[in-house]
C-alpha cells in the first residue's frame, strides 16, 4: 500500500516537472542574435519619447575637420502603444526606415505632409527625419535658415563654372571655415554623413531595432543624400530608396566593398528640369548623371544583367508609372529603375511604392516578427494546455486505480 502510494506521488513529481519546464521560457532563447540592437535589452525608451507621437530630438555632432561643435535635429516616430515590446524576447525588433527631404526643405514637413507615418504604423517600422543644415550668411550678416539640404555627391563640391547660383557664391559658414567655397555649391560643407551616423548608433543604442533593417529613403537633396550614404556609410542600411536625385558629374562612387548585395530603388520623373533624368544641365545649369547611368552602374557591381526586364507594380496606372530591373544579380541584390510622366514634384504613389519595393527585395521583411510572436505565443499555449490536460486525466486515473 505505501509503494503504491510512493509510486503515485513520485508519479506526480516527474509529470508536474514536464508541465512546469515547459511552461518557462529557456535561458539562452532568442540571447543570441547578431541583429538586435542593444536598445531590445533596455526596459524602456529614452525620456522625452512616446510611441505614436513624432518626436524632436537632438544631438551634437564634433566634425573633426571644423573647429566646433554643432547641435542636429532630427524627428522620430516609434509606432505602438507597448514600451513592454522593446525586448527581443518579445520577438519584436523593428525596421526603421531613415528619411530625407529635400533642398530648401525641412524635417518636419515630410514627417506632417506625406505618408511613411501612417504606413510605418501599419508595417510596424520605425521613421526617422533628420534635419538638413544651413548655416548661410549674408554679405549683410543676416543668416538664412532656410536653405536647409545635404552636402551630398557634389552639392557644396562641384565647381562646373556653368552652373547658376540662386544664392550669393560661398555664402555657408562651413565652407568658408574649411576654405572650400566651390563655384557650384548650393549646400553647407557639414558632413552630413557622420550626422547620419550618429543619430544611427543613438537609435541602435536606445531603441530595440533589427540592424538587418534598416532602410534609407529620401527625394530630390535628399536623394542625393541616398548616394552620398551609399558612398560614404554603406554598411549601416539593408536597401537605398532615392527619388529624382542623381549624384553630380564627377560625383560617382560606388566602390565600398559592403554595398555588394545591397537593393536599390531609384525612381525619377522624365521631365524633370531641377535634376534631369536624361543628366542634361538642369534649370540652374547643374551638371548631374543621367539616372539610367547611374543605376546601370549600381547594377554592374552587383553583377546583375544590363538586360533589363519589366517589373509590374500595382501603380502602372498612375502617371505612366514604369519599371525596369536589372536582373539575376549574382550579390543577390534587387536593382529596379522607374520612371512616371513628371517633373520633379512628388509622385503621388511614392509611400506606397517604397513599402511595396520593400515586400518585394524580402517578402517577410514586415510581417514576419508579427506573425512568429502570434505562432508562438498560441504554439506555447497550446502545448501547456493540452499537459494540463494530460496531467489532470493522468492523476484521475492513478488516484482511482
Amino acid at each position: 500500500m505505501k509503494r503504491s502510494i510512493f509510486l503515485r506521488f513520485l508519479l506526480l513529481g516527474v509529470l508536474t516537472t514536464i508541465v512546469c519546464s515547459s511552461a518557462l521560457p529557456k535561458d539562452d532563447e532568442d540571447s543570441d542574435d547578431a541583429h538586435s540592437s542593444a536598445g531590445c535589452f533596455k526596459q524602456s525608451l529614452p525620456v522625452g519619447i512616446t510611441t505614436d507621437k513624432l518626436t524632436r530630438q537632438s544631438l551634437v555632432v564634433n566634425d573633426p575637420r571644423l573647429d566646433y561643435p554643432v547641435e542636429r535635429y532630427f524627428f522620430i516616430r516609434i509606432p505602438g502603444n507597448n514600451q513592454h515590446l522593446y525586448s527581443t524576447n518579445d520577438n519584436h525588433k523593428r525596421t526603421l526606415m531613415v528619411y530625407f527631404h529635400g533642398f530648401m526643405g525641412n524635417a518636419l514637413d515630410v514627417a506632417t505632409k506625406y505618408e511613411y507615418n501612417l504606413l510605418g504604423r501599419e508595417e510596424d517600422m520605425i521613421m526617422i527625419y533628420p534635419e538638413g543644415m544651413s548655416d548661410y550668411v549674408t554679405p549683410e550678416g543676416e543668416e538664412i535658415s532656410s536653405l536647409q539640404g545635404w552636402n551630398a555627391v557634389g552639392s557644396s563640391q562641384s565647381d562646373d563654372p556653368r552652373c547658376d547660383l540662386i544664392v550669393p557664391h560661398c555664402g555657408f559658414q562651413s565652407c568658408k571655415n574649411l576654405n572650400t567655397c566651390s563655384l557650384c555649391a548650393f549646400a553647407s560643407c557639414h558632413n552630413d554623413s557622420l550626422f547620419v551616423e550618429k543619430i544611427l548608433d543613438w537609435a541602435f543604442d536606445n531603441l530595440c531595432i533589427d540592424k538587418s533593417r534598416v532602410v534609407a529613403s529620401g527625394l530630390s537633396n535628399g536623394g542625393l543624400m541616398i548616394y552620398e550614404l551609399i558612398t560614404q556609410i554603406p554598411d549601416y542600411f539593408q536597401a537605398f530608396i532615392a527619388v529624382y536625385g542623381s549624384p553630380m558629374v564627377g560625383f560617382m562612387n560606388f566602390s565600398s566593398p559592403a554595398l555588394y548585395g545591397r537593393p536599390l530603388l531609384h525612381i525619377h520623373g522624365l521631365e524633370d528640369e531641377w535634376v534631369p533624368f536624361n543628366g542634361s544641365l538642369s534649370n540652374h545649369n547643374f551638371s548631374f548623371i543621367p539616372a539610367t547611368d547611374v543605376v546601370e552602374e549600381y547594377a554592374t557591381i552587383q553583377q546583375c544583367s544590363l538586360e533589363r526586364e519589366r517589373w509590374e507594380t500595382p501603380f502602372d496606372t498612375v502617371n505612366n508609372f514604369f519599371c525596369m530591373e536589372y536582373p539575376n544579380c549574382q550579390s543577390g541584390a534587387r536593382v529596379i529603375l522607374c520612371t512616371y510622366s513628371g517633373g520633379h514634384e512628388y509622385p503621388p504613389m511614392i509611400e506606397e511604392m517604397t513599402f511595396a519595393f520593400l515586400q518585394e527585395i524580402d517578402p517577410t521583411h514586415f510581417i514576419k516578427d508579427r506573425i512568429d510572436s502570434v505562432k508562438g505565443s498560441f504554439s506555447t499555449t497550446y502545448r501547456l494546455g493540452t499537459k494540463i490536460l494530460s496531467l489532470a486525466l493522468l492523476i484521475a486515473c492513478i488516484f482511482n486505480a
